[in-house]
């Protein structure tokens, strides 16, 4: 099988952001493991950066589709590397702490970024969705999951309600784990 180079080089800087994105979440955890547990984030925070994590990896795992396409354009290059470029900017934004290590500034810290993350995480969504459509040309059986996904973080970025967010963590989690299983099944011979 030959690939071209320009595929080669799409493909490594696709993986160099997602790669960048899994370090930084990584190191913001450590860091927090050795944070006093005044100065730890809330549970909800850590839940939906282990789920941006698992996003990451899910994400990767489509870079085989990027070895697929034959002939890359400027424009084409701009789209692929679009998603984990808002994945790597929906990270960073969730990845912030609070000045202070008290506990209801790093409590409150969620609620006060939830509305950029979850804007950003919606354009994601709406790339996921559009790329995939883009290189297949038809939707695909993750494409219902992202949809989902799509109208939750909307609602999550306007609905501050700690009630409401608890239950979108719940059903993120039941959408990432979907759509985690369904890549999974598409990946079998």
């Amino acid at each position: 099988m030959d690939i071209e180079l320009n595929t080669i080089l799409v493909a490594l800087m696709f993986v160099t952001i997602l790669s960048m994105g899994i370090g930084n979440i990584l190191g913001a955890m450590a860091e927090d493991f050795h944070h006093s547990p005044t100065g730890r984030r809330s549970r909800l925070h850590v839940a939906w950066i282990s789920l941006i994590l698992l996003v990451h990896f899910n994400i990767f795992w489509n870079t085989k589709a990027l070895l697929e396409v034959t002939e890359w354009t400027f424009a084409g290059f701009l789209i692929a590397i679009a998603g984990p470029v808002l994945l790597f900017l929906a990270t960073s934004i969730l990845l912030n702490r609070a000045p202070s290590d008290d506990a209801n500034e790093q409590e409150n810290l969620f609620v006060q970024l939830s509305g950029r993350f979850f804007a950003v995480f919606a354009l994601l969504q709406i790339w996921i969705v559009a790329a995939g459509f883009a290189m297949t040309g038809s939707f695909v059986d993750n494409d219902v999951t992202n949809v989902v996904f799509l109208l939750l973080a909307v609602l999550l970025a306007i609905v501050k309600s700690d009630r409401v967010q608890l239950i979108g963590l719940v059903t993120a989690w039941g959408l990432g784990l979907a759509s985690f299983a369904i890549s999974w099944m598409n990946s079998k011979p």
